[in-house]
């Protein structure tokens, strides 16, 4: 799906996502068995939804399976696919049996799109309108990847054989997916700045890399080749990131819920903040989820664990 050559290449060398791994390896050998039976033109691989937040490894566990699969890949983002015609347009490039049509945040798709590409799923069969003859599509997989998975349909969601659910990982799986990352780069990196990335990445292996590479380019800066916690430390106070692993911007969120007493709705948060409602609901999750922040009807409150995350970040 991509033209570099990716760091990991098998689902045996995935780190955490025990249950997902396990589901996609025994879906892949049940493919290859039934496809050495009924040949090639007869079996494709089941169409396969992945959910979860982002971050946590749908692409890539989308591109390990369209590897190990050996096939095609037609990849777009549904924010792309505005009307029905292109999403025909989309399932007329897949004209070899086997190939797969990734779309990344499938849930943006609109109804009407889902409901064509939902028959096109059941029934292989395009229909062009006026009475044109239905064209007939090779067996073919979907690969959906969603981080909000009940904003389809229940008919479009209903249409995939496998359903993976990727979860945030733990501190001990992002120190041996830090270690795994920087020994396939050929880069040496102490134990201890190991762990202090692994607890400031949110379970979220995309920002864990992204602070493994920052703290290798200050390591290089200095002109060493051993990542200690000192290149550490300097990246993390150079990036303004405090220690659970939020950005300026998300500490601005925060300050911002301690200076209001009582809830503060979304609307005023996107004014003060200067961003897209949907950019703010987006990092607003991990606050949720670390227990910093409640949700009501009358908008968002620091809880006192927030409250307490904020004074410590203010020394």
């Amino acid at each position: 799906m991509k033209e570099t050559e990716p760091i990991i290449t098998s689902l045996s060398q995935v780190v955490g996502q025990s249950r997902a791994v396990r589901v996609l390896q025994t879906a892949l050998d049940a493919y290859w068995h039934e496809r050495s039976k009924h040949g090639e033109e007869n079996v494709s691989f089941p169409h396969l939804l992945m959910c979860g937040p982002g971050g946590t490894g749908k692409t890539m566990l989308s591109e390990l399976v369209a590897r190990e699969l050996c096939t095609e890949v037609h990849v777009e983002l549904a924010q792309n696919i505005s009307n029905i015609g292109q999403m025909q347009g989309l399932l007329m490039m897949l004209d070899t049996p086997g190939q797969i049509l990734f779309l990344d945040e499938i849930h943006q798709l609109n109804e009407s799109v889902q409901v064509c590409l939902y028959r096109a799923l059941e029934e292989r069969k395009l229909f062009l309108g006026g009475n044109k003859k239905p064209v007939t599509l090779p067996p073919f997989t979907l690969i959906g990847a969603t981080t909000h998975e009940y904003m389809l349909t229940t008919s479009s969601r209903d249409r995939f054989q496998i359903l993976i659910r990727l979860s945030h990982y733990d501190t001990d799986e992002m120190s041996v997916l830090i270690e795994q990352r920087a020994k396939r780069l050929g880069w040496g990196i102490d134990p201890n700045s190991v762990r202090e990335l692994a607890k400031r990445s949110r379970g979220v292996p995309r920002l864990a890399v992204r602070m493994l590479e920052a703290a290798k380019r200050s390591c290089s800066a200095g002109g060493c080749d051993f990542i200690e916690t000192s290149h550490v430390d300097e990246m993390l106070e150079m990036e303004g990131i405090d220690a659970l692993g939020f950005d300026p911007v998300e500490q601005s969120y925060l300050h911002l819920l301690k200076q209001h007493q009582g809830a503060v709705r979304l609307n005023v948060l996107a004014t003060h903040l200067g961003l897209p409602r949907q950019s703010i609901e987006m990092f607003e999750s991990d606050f949720i989820r670390l227990g910093l922040i409640t949700k009501n009807e009358k908008g968002r409150c620091l809880t006192p664990a927030g409250h307490e995350h904020v004074k410590a970040s203010n020394g």
